[in-house]
């Protein structure tokens, strides 16, 4: 004689309900599995605000200074990104303006100052947004600031 379990676990309609909530499942696991890739397809994601070493390198050839591979590779970084006033147009804090620039963290001028770092030195390019900026290196940076860091420098 068959037990009650037995019954229910072999009827019509519990193999139905058994075989839905298995395909369920199945699909909510295969659902959270990312996609695999081959090993060499997959490109390196680009930051807007950073140059790495590896763009840096994989151009080099074609740059002479740091201000070529900005220009080329990042152009957005050479553009003033001041706070205004909307009435009067003019800087909310004025200051010597314009974008600063620092190599290995130190002071080296404005953005003309990259025209003089050649690209051979150069590791990594970063832009600080005012706030940024302002946070790491003291007032005066309403424009933002670039960041060199160069092969011989600190990391």
């Amino acid at each position: 004689m068959l037990s009650v379990v037995e019954v229910l676990m072999f009827s019509p309609r519990s193999r139905q309900r058994t075989l839905r909530l298995g395909t369920l499942l199945s699909l909510t696991a295969f659902g959270c599995v990312s996609p695999s890739t081959s090993v060499g397809s997959r490109r390196p994601t680009l930051q807007r605000d950073e140059i790495s070493s590896a763009e840096i390198v994989a151009g080099l050839t074609r740059y002479k200074t740091a201000y070529d591979i900005v220009l080329a590779l990042r152009p957005t970084m050479l553009v003033s990104r001041s706070m205004t006033s909307r009435q009067s147009g003019m800087t909310l804090w004025e200051s010597d303006g314009g974008i600063k620039v620092y190599l290995d963290g130190i002071r080296y001028g404005g953005v003309e100052s990259l025209a003089t770092i050649p690209a051979s030195t150069v590791r990594e390019v970063r832009w600080l947004s005012a706030l940024d900026a302002t946070t790491r290196y003291g007032t005066g940076h309403t424009a933002g600031a670039i960041t060199v860091t160069s092969r011989t420098g600190r990391p």
